[in-house]
Order: structure tokens, then sequence, then C-alpha cells
């Protein structure tokens, strides 16, 4: 009776496992990227990777540039990793088999990618408005100094 495991594809690991990270692109740097005319030819497309000033209140982080966009990169972790496979020969382990020097193809794992770099449009940086206390807060701390 034939099944679909008639024919076993051997897979293995690589010890070595390669370093990669995959970047998530919008549209529009993408076409850059694929254009006749890539963007390291045009200074006005130029796609560079700066870093932001880091504060007392929040840590500086990459930003990638492109023309006149900015997008903040952060890294995303995923509970599923993303195998990286290159096909590869291994030989069949018989020693007595007359064709254990014929080349078996198989499939060798050679990256394991737990987590994407994901970019956040950057707006353009604004003033931000003077706080002005909501009702909420006054109302907490109303509580508070009754309390004490």
């Amino acid at each position: 009776m034939s099944t679909q495991y008639d024919v076993d594809i051997p897979f293995s690991a690589n010890h070595n496992q390669q370093a990669f990270k995959l970047l998530e692109l919008p549209p529009e740097v993408l076409a850059l990227l694929e254009s006749d005319k890539p963007p390291a030819f045009d200074p006005v497309l130029l796609i560079t990777i700066t870093s932001s000033p880091a504060t007392a209140t929040t840590p500086g982080y990459a930003i990638l540039c492109s023309g006149d966009k900015k997008y903040q990169m952060r890294q995303k972790n995923t509970s599923n990793p993303i195998m990286i496979l290159q096909p590869s020969s291994t030989f069949p382990t018989e020693a007595d088999d007359a064709a254990s020097f014929i080349p078996v193809p198989s499939i060798t794992a050679i990256a394991k990618i737990e987590d994407t770099i994901e970019l956040i449009v950057q707006e353009a940086e604004a003033k931000a408005p003077p706080k002005v206390n909501k009702w909420h807060e006054k109302f907490a701390k109303s509580r508070l100094e009754k309390k004490g």
C-alpha cells in the first residue's frame, strides 16, 4: 500500500548556526530597493540607520531613514521560530551497501530566527502641548491628601 511517506528527505541541523534577522520593510522602501536605480546611487533616496538620542526618561533606539521618512526599528520576538534551510547531501549509514557512496539529497537547517525587526513610522517631531491637569488626576491627588 502506497503512502505519502514513501520518499524520505533526511533533515539535519548545522551546529554553527548563522545569525539572521528578518526586517519588515514598508512597501515604499521595498520599491526603492527593487528599483532599477538603487538608493546607493541617489543621495536623495539613500537609506541610512541612525540612533535617536537617549533621554532621562527614554532610551535611544535605532531609526531607519529613507528620504524624508523615518522609521523606528523595534525587535519583536515570536513564539514560532523560522528556520532557514539549505539543500545538502548525506550518505547512507549502512557500510555493507554498495550504493553507500551515492549521495542522498537532504536538507540542513543553517539558522533559526526567533525575532524580527519591525519598522514603526515616526511622525514629524512636534513640540508636545503643555500638560493640563485632568480631572481624574486632580481627583486622585485630592483623595491622597484626604487619606494622609
